[in-house]
């Protein structure tokens, strides 16, 4: 029993006060994710955009949020977790008024120039949240770090709910709202999060303790993790940036080779490696294709199924991402274990999505397919944490 109690108490006695507001900043994040995913045929229809230029705006989440956790993840442990709190805080606001700036009756190309660096500065806050909430979890609660690294990452479907049923509620019918006082709502849990973390102290990783040097914490990383994070980066340079092809890979070839200088040529884990590229691949899947998934289901079925089946699914895996511990503990299956068991079952709803024709066909296979993506990433992070924690945040 008293392993059991020690297992649920966190480092330092405020760490039920730091995982409450780590929760309130994803969930802030998830509000606004899913009301944008909601208003994107009021920006269709506003702006006259096409798909393809909704894609490139909903694009500009993905390229921000891996800028943010990457860049993040990187230097958290020097500069600590508060100042990336309020660099986060400072980006979620500003990236209000840059989208509230597009306005109909603009010209097109101005309106999208604001809503995509509106996105892209929106999904900043959001990776850099993640840099600070995935290791300040991990180190506060470091004998069970699946379990509250699953509570942590429910209020993303939490606020995937939230976010649908605004939608739901202002978005349709006589009395619907304009889409910017819809998003505008993000900004309550935003400014809750401020509060939660102001004046808090942060508990120092592992890492940071041992005084571990960049190129320490790198080692594990090594050339082969380290060449996933700067392709990413080069395609942030092409996408975001705009710049020419061959300058955006020599920028991820040059910081390439700066971790290899800084590792000593180390080659890096191979499992790290293979979560990289996994993590990486779920994350286009969670803010690409989830951005999309009220669109696409409405498509097939009608608008209103559509979100209804959206906020379905994120109910469902807000309440599983509670189950975690009993998974592991009752049940005796490794995070690891876990792990496979997902990934079937997300292949198996996958391939039931791909053939829905009915609103109740649409439920279960939905169904299948959000229990197999609910534990993918928290459940990662929790088997990073656990296997790598002299790469402190870093890898994380």
């Amino acid at each position: 029993m008293s392993n059991e109690l020690a297992s649920n108490e966190g480092i330092a006695p405020n760490a039920k006060r730091l995982l409450t507001a780590g929760f309130l900043a994803i969930l802030a994040a998830g509000i606004g994710f899913g009301i944008r995913g909601g208003i994107l045929a009021n920006w269709a229809a506003d702006f006259g955009f096409t798909g393809a230029q909704l894609g490139a705006i909903g694009g500009a989440g993905f390229t921000g949020f891996c800028f943010g956790i990457i860049i993040g993840g990187v230097i958290v442990d020097k500069i600590g977790y508060g100042k990336l709190v309020v660099a986060a805080f400072i980006f979620h606001v500003l990236s209000a008024f840059v989208t509230f700036a597009a306005s109909k009756g603009q010209a097109q190309e101005l309106a999208y120039n604001y809503l995509y660096w509106g996105t892209f500065i929106f999904a900043l806050a959001n990776g850099t949240l993640e840099a600070v909430a995935n290791p300040l979890v991990s180190t506060l609660f470091p004998k069970n770090r699946t379990h509250y690294l699953n509570i942590l990452h429910a209020s993303w479907p939490a606020g995937l709910v939230l976010g649908g049923l605004v939608g739901w509620t202002l978005g349709e019918g006589p009395n619907a709202q304009s889409w910017k006082l819809q998003l505008g709502l993000f900004l309550v849990p935003t400014v809750l999060y401020g509060v939660a973390f102001f004046g808090q102290h942060f508990p120092k990783s592992e890492a940071s303790v041992k005084g571990l040097s960049i190129g320490e914490m790198l080692k594990e990383v090594g050339i082969l993790g380290s060449a996933v994070a700067c392709y990413l980066l080069a395609r942030f340079c092409m996408d975001a940036l705009k710049l020419p092809e061959v300058a955006s890979y020599g920028v991820g070839l040059a910081i390439l080779i700066s971790s290899a200088i800084l590792t000593r040529g180390s080659l890096g884990s191979i499992l790290l490696f293979v979560l990289f590229i996994t993590h990486a691949l779920i994350g286009a899947v969670e803010l690409g294709t989830d951005g999309w998934i009220q669109n696409i289901t409405g498509n097939i079925l009608t608008p209103a199924e559509g979100k209804k089946l959206f906020v379905f699914t994120s109910l469902l895996m807000f309440s599983l991402r509670f189950c975690a511990h009993f998974i592991e503990k009752n049940l005796k299956v490794s995070p690891v274990g876990l792990l496979v068991i997902c990934a079937v079952l997300a292949a198996i709803g996958l391939q039931l999505v791909s053939g829905i024709q009915t609103f109740v066909g649409a439920m279960v296979a939905l169904a299948v397919y959000a229990l197999g993506k609910t534990f993918f990433w928290p459940t990662m992070l929790a088997v990073v944490g656990d296997r790598f924690p002299r790469t402190g945040a870093i890898a994380m």
